[in-house]
């Protein structure tokens, strides 16, 4: 995991060098990402981000961005008789991502993929378990596709959908009267959030 970290970054600095050569052609934009999640998906968050693209022709562009990314994840999922609920820390991860563009006339579309380094989490005052609770909760792999429109040169509005790596503990409860009986479990998968993304272009 950390080789890929370090290859994403070795990236990152090598497209900043290539966009100093070729000033001219690259296409550079600073983002702001909001985004809220459903079933073992974030309470919300906030990603201002990046982005720096180069032309393909034909409409096609590609390139790399990187961002700061605070928000609530879910580090916990309830269901008690059936019924689910989230319990949620705050976080602060560093995603790092490329992109892969096409775009005619207003209209583009958009695919990021990338990696979300967990920097900084913290866990509401009351919580107790193991060392995986205090691990990030929020970061690893991701991908977002998107679809949005340009106003005029300079501004632009996408909607996307985020599936991100997660870490949460499933734990499940079945009450009967005066009695209960209760299992947790660990669990890594992709969760899901609806973003909506507001962006200046340079």
């Amino acid at each position: 995991m950390k080789r890929i970290k370090i290859i994403l970054v070795c990236f990152l600095l090598c497209l900043a060098g290539l966009s100093l050569q070729a000033q001219d052609r690259w296409i550079y934009s600073a983002e702001l990402t909001a985004g809220v999640g459903f079933k073992q998906g974030p309470l919300f968050f906030v990603t201002p981000q990046f982005t720096a693209q180069y032309p393909l022709g034909g409409g096609f562009t590609a390139g790399a961005g990187v961002g700061f990314r605070i928000g609530r994840p879910c580090y916990q999922y309830t269901v008690t008789n059936g019924s689910g609920s989230r319990s949620f820390c705050t976080e602060l991860d560093i995603p790092l991502y490329l992109r892969l563009g096409y775009g005619k006339d207003h209209f583009f579309a958009h695919l990021d993929a990338g990696y979300a380094v967990g920097v900084l989490t913290r866990y509401p005052g009351n919580i107790s378990g193991g060392s995986d609770k205090k691990d990030p909760r929020y970061s690893g792999f991701f991908f977002e596709p998107q679809l949005g429109w340009k106003f005029g040169r300079k501004s632009a509005l996408a909607l996307g959908f985020l599936l991100q790596r997660s870490q949460f503990i499933d734990f499940w409860e079945e009450r009967d009267g005066a009695s209960s009986s209760q299992k947790s479990q660990s669990r890594k998968q992709f969760t899901p959030a609806l973003t909506l993304r507001y962006s200046i272009l340079f």
